[in-house]
């Protein structure tokens, strides 16, 4: 296994929910950290990782080849985190998930970059419909014909402290009498612990000699939307009405809603519900780096704590 410590790593989208967190995990192996950024103000945060001099911020135009080949020059590995859930424009999908990842790819295949690890997503084969899924299994596509030594990560939902799905419900929960089964609420999920997606990484880093190079990330249980909401009404000590939402109600609820600047939900996102976000068979998983992922239900508590309506005691 390699060393970590005399290696430079360059994260995109290390200002991001995984990004912070990988970010850490990285400063505890003792290499140095780049973080291509295009306001470095608002990555200063980043700082308190690691120590003095450990990170360093870099200001980067992605849509600049000239910027990016800047940024990677001195880097022994590079790390692509960027994304986006849903489009503000036409095109932004494509833009964001594979024109920046090319030039990413194309910058390394210049630079001699010994390793890359790139984050995608489950389901990125399978939702022939929506744009998300395509527009990662583009990416996914050029990275394995252009680059040797590329590992792809396919995670499903990514649960932790800033996650994006569980602190949304819990929020809504506050204000809302209802809470929507999109769908009917069937599709299924298996959310896997930021903290441990970022050990996948780590170890994916320090293994030499690779053959496969796709690994998809699943925690060890597998739930329905709809137990995923009843587990967080659950934690947080609420009740509210499950409402079941048929396709033909969501569909002009979602041309509605992704008008709003940060839309509940979109039309690629129904699309993205009609398949199962789950582990296949297909490629490895934590159990090729022995990693025990963590259950949701251990974690969850913890960190919804502040949405939890008091029990009255006597």
């Amino acid at each position: 296994m390699a060393k970590l410590n005399n290696l430079t790593i360059t994260v995109f989208g290390g200002t991001g929910f995984l990004g912070r967190h990988l970010v850490k995990y990285l400063c505890e192996t003792e290499c140095l950290v780049q973080i291509p950024t295009r306001n470095v103000a608002k990555s200063y945060f980043l700082q308190t990782s690691g120590d003095v001099g450990q990170i360093t911020s870099i200001p980067c135009n992605f849509s600049n080849s000239q910027d990016i080949n800047k940024v990677i020059k001195n880097s022994d590995i590079v790390i692509n985190l960027i994304g986006i859930l849903n489009e503000k424009r036409k095109g932004e999908f494509d833009y964001v998930h594979f024109d920046i990842v090319k030039k990413i790819i194309d910058s390394c295949n210049l630079l001699k970059v010994k390793k890359l690890i790139h984050l995608s997503a489950i389901g990125s084969e399978e939702n022939k419909n929506s744009l998300y899924a395509q527009s990662k299994l583009k990416a996914e596509r050029y990275i394995l014909k252009n680059l040797k030594n590329s590992y792809i990560i396919r995670p499903s939902i990514i649960f932790g402290p800033e996650d994006n799905f569980f602190n949304l419900f819990a929020k809504m929960s506050l204000f809302s009498p209802i809470l929507p089964l999109i769908m009917g609420g069937k599709t299924k999920f298996q959310p896997v612990y930021v903290e441990d997606v970022c050990s996948g990484i780590v170890e994916i880093i320090k293994k030499d000699n690779i053959k496969k190079y796709i690994y998809e990330f699943g925690g060890p249980d597998v739930y329905s939307f709809k137990e995923l909401l009843q587990i967080i009404l659950k934690v947080i000590n609420r009740k509210r009405f499950l409402l079941y939402i048929p396709k033909f109600i969501a569909v002009p609820m979602a041309k509605i809603l992704s008008l709003l600047p940060y839309p509940l939900l979109t039309l690629d996102q129904l699309k993205l519900l009609e398949k199962d976000n789950v582990v296949s068979k297909k490629h490895l998983t934590f159990k090729d780096l022995n990693i025990k992922p963590v259950s949701l239900e251990i974690v969850i508590e913890d960190y919804l704590k502040r949405f939890t309506k008091k029990r009255l005691s006597f």
